[in-house]
């Protein structure tokens, strides 16, 4: 028996993927997403040696271990951890279009909340691969199995990646942030807390070059310019269009969020927003307390300390989300809503501070406040940094459904 994974393996065998899958699932999809018809899954003749073969001529392995965020201290949640007797293939490089394959019952377990996780595979004797990955995020160690035994997984083999280095079996996602001269958030310091250090500083000008834009998987759009005229440009607006339906994740904040109406228009609607450029850009900074409405990512959160949290430094407020209709990757007609991850009070209300949405292969994701909460320089990981770093994961994940998701 076999099942969709939510994740790539990307490979003759068969995984994968999970950031935040972004990637915020255990394989895991977003919960929003539904199979599409028509999606070509391979079945496990597809998948390399099966694992889980005759009894005569294999031996029964439990694997056990928590699998970590990159900085080697973060429980992961739904993150994947499986097996094979085939070495993975390459994930692809570049924004693309991340379809579930499927992999066989028990060669396979989903970390929980806590980042634990435990299985029991009946697998040949010999060579084998131990994969941990969530995403394009993916560690792959090669390992020999003797005989029938109990296998605690090593923490530096089940730990997610925090640099590509393809040879050792290491792989994240093509990353860029993509800064502007206010420079206001600084959510390259948020990724090097979060034990992310490969990606590339820019500035927004390498939008204009679509041939580059396609080179990514990850765009970092964070706080700057209220008003900058380049999230109006129609060749830019383009190159995001394309670069999301292909596959890719575009991730914005507070006063950049033109680079979100622009491109893709109506799905939310920002207060004080009218026609002009930057309109729904406030003047006035506002914290306030938080509430995690993905259950996975607040079962996630109180695991690892914040069993309540403000989101700092909001300088823009989203009023409504809206439906919107769409198509799917299998290009079928269908209404698009953006999903909330995260909710704060202010003045009364629950607002949404957290919001992504899909729009064919690829995903969009913003945030009302800064990454980092301020203007930098600080060594303290906050509880809103953890949820970038959950909800990055999560929308990486592949187009399709998702297995053992606790």
């Amino acid at each position: 028996m076999v099942r969709n994974l939510c994740m790539r393996i990307t490979s003759s065998l068969a995984l994968g993927t999970f950031f935040f899958s972004l990637a915020l699932v255990g394989a895991a999809c977003s919960s929003s997403r539904e199979s599409f018809p028509g999606d070509d899954k391979p079945d496990a003749g597809n998948l390399g040696p099966a694992l889980n073969g005759d009894a005569s001529t294999t031996v029964s392995v439990t694997f056990s271990g928590t699998i970590y965020a990159p900085n080697g201290t973060l429980p992961m949640a739904n993150a994947l951890f499986y097996v094979t007797a085939k070495e993975p293939e390459a994930i692809p490089e570049g924004a693309y279009c991340d379809q579930c394959v499927t992999l066989p019952d028990d060669t396979f377990g989903v970390s929980g909340a806590d980042g634990a996780f435990e299985f029991t595979a009946k697998m040949p004797a010999g060579k084998a691969w131990i994969v941990t990955q969530k995403g394009q995020f993916r560690r792959v160690r090669e390992v020999e199995i003797k005989k029938e035994e109990t296998i605690k997984v090593d923490k530096d083999d089940s730990t997610l990646p925090g640099r590509s280095s393809p040879s050792e079996g290491d792989t994240i996602p093509k990353m860029a942030v993509l800064k502007d001269a206010s420079d206001y958030d600084h959510i390259y310091e948020s990724l090097n807390k979060l034990g992310i250090y490969d990606f590339v500083t820019s500035d927004r000008n390498m939008l204009s070059d679509g041939d580059e834009v396609m080179k990514y998987q990850v765009l970092f759009v964070p706080c700057g310019s209220k008003a900058d005229p380049l999230s109006a440009n129609a060749g830019i607006k383009a190159n995001l269009q394309k670069f999301v339906q292909s596959g890719g994740k575009l991730y914005v904040t507070d006063w950049s969020y033109e680079f979100v109406r622009q491109p893709f228009p109506n799905f939310l609607n920002w207060e004080g927003a009218t026609s002009t450029l930057g309109s729904g850009a406030s003047g006035a900074e506002w914290d306030a307390p938080a509430t995690a409405t993905d259950q996975g990512l607040a079962d996630w959160l109180a695991a690892t300390g914040d069993t309540s949290f403000e989101v700092k430094g909001n300088w823009t407020t989203i009023n409504a989300i809206n439906t919107v209709p769409g198509t799917n990757p299998a290009g079928d007609a269908v209404d698009i809503t953006p999903k909330v991850w995260v909710t704060a009070n202010k003045n009364g209300q629950q607002r949404p501070t957290t919001v992504s949405f899909e729009n064919q292969c690829g995903r969009v994701l913003f945030s009302t406040y800064h990454t980092e909460s301020g203007f930098g320089g600080s060594t303290t990981l906050l509880a809103q940094e953890k949820a970038l770093l959950y909800v990055l994961l999560e929308v990486g994940v592949c187009l399709g459904e998702r297995p053992g998701v606790r």
